[in-house]
């Protein structure tokens, strides 16, 4: 860090000078990076970000401006001041895109958000995973992607699940997963958020199928997957419900109200076919039983036999 800072500041003065047509202004600047230098030596971070700033302003090319507002968030990230430093970087990517070490930038970013996730450098050490959040979008969003690895997206989404960001966080883990389909636990992921957002409601049960397909492509890649007893659970879940959804089909159209044994029957014979097993097929199959629509309709059935012969 500081060997990369000494050659920062061993370059100022050529810049300053490439920069300066006033020569009543190129005296101050190299004043200002020198007091800088001096106070960066004695640790007194913030003292030379206020002097990099003011810098900065005297400048008027965007390549110099950069390379000073560079020196002020460097100067906050030593100093462990992480908003500031947050502040300095992000403002440093939306105003000066073209002028970004984007090598050393984004690699500065990963640790600020590290730091509010842990509570560094934050006032009275408040955890902070919704600013993280901020960092890792910034990231992806205003950085190369040669710059965004798979890792800044995995770190997205687990803070997205953490703080209840589900459906977000979906959309994120399907985007790693069009990157690498072989990521089991990404997908298991997946799937537990998305049975997580059936809770809220799933009308047409089309998330629930989504997330039961998701786990059956997980056992379907890996048959002894470490975490198979968490797909087994989702997989037997998602039965359950549509089981469920199902018999509560069936005995719709068993109310006298709406009596229709055999449009009850299809839905009943249909749940015991697919889903043989659950709790809802051992019911149909005791509603198929002893029903007083299917016994009368039993009985019809053998009446006719009867006068047929």
């Amino acid at each position: 860090m500081k060997m990369l800072m000494t050659l920062l500041f061993a370059l100022l003065p050529l810049l300053a000078m490439a920069e300066a047509s006033n020569l009543e202004i190129l005296p101050e600047i190299q004043i200002l990076q020198r007091e800088a230098a001096e106070k960066w030596a004695k640790e007194d971070y913030k003292g030379a970000a206020k002097l990099y700033k003011k810098a900065a302003k005297k400048l008027e090319k965007p390549i110099f401006k950069a390379d000073m507002l560079l020196k002020e968030a460097e100067c906050y990230f030593e100093a462990n001041k992480s908003q500031k430093a947050y502040d300095a970087f992000r403002a440093l990517m939306k105003d000066y895109a073209l002028y970004v070490p984007y090598d050393v930038v984004v690699e500065r970013l990963r640790v600020l958000a590290q730091r509010f996730t842990e509570g560094k450098g934050i006032i009275f050490g408040i955890r902070d995973p919704e600013t993280a959040i901020e960092i890792y979008f910034l990231i992806l969003t205003d950085a190369p992607s040669i710059h965004v690895s798979l890792d800044d997206r995995l770190r997205l989404a687990g803070l997205l699940k953490k703080v209840g960001r589900n459906e977000e966080a979906i959309v994120v883990y399907q985007d790693i997963l069009k990157m690498d389909s072989t990521l089991d636990d990404v997908r298991l992921d997946l799937a537990q958020l998305l049975m997580e957002l059936c809770k809220q409601g799933d009308g047409d049960g089309s998330i629930r199928r989504t997330a039961s397909r998701q786990a059956k492509m997980i056992l379907d890649r890996n048959p002894d997957y470490s975490r198979k007893a968490e797909v087994e659970l989702i997989l037997a879940t998602t039965n359950e419900v549509e089981a469920s959804r199902m018999l509560e089909l069936g005995k719709f159209y068993l109310r006298s109200s709406h009596l229709k044994p055999a449009a009850a029957k299809v839905y009943l014979q249909e749940l015991m076919q697919k889903y043989p097993g659950t709790k809802s097929a051992w019911e149909a199959k005791d509603i198929m039983d002893n029903h007083p629509a299917f016994k009368k309709e039993a009985e019809k059935a053998e009446n006719e036999k009867a006068e047929e012969k």
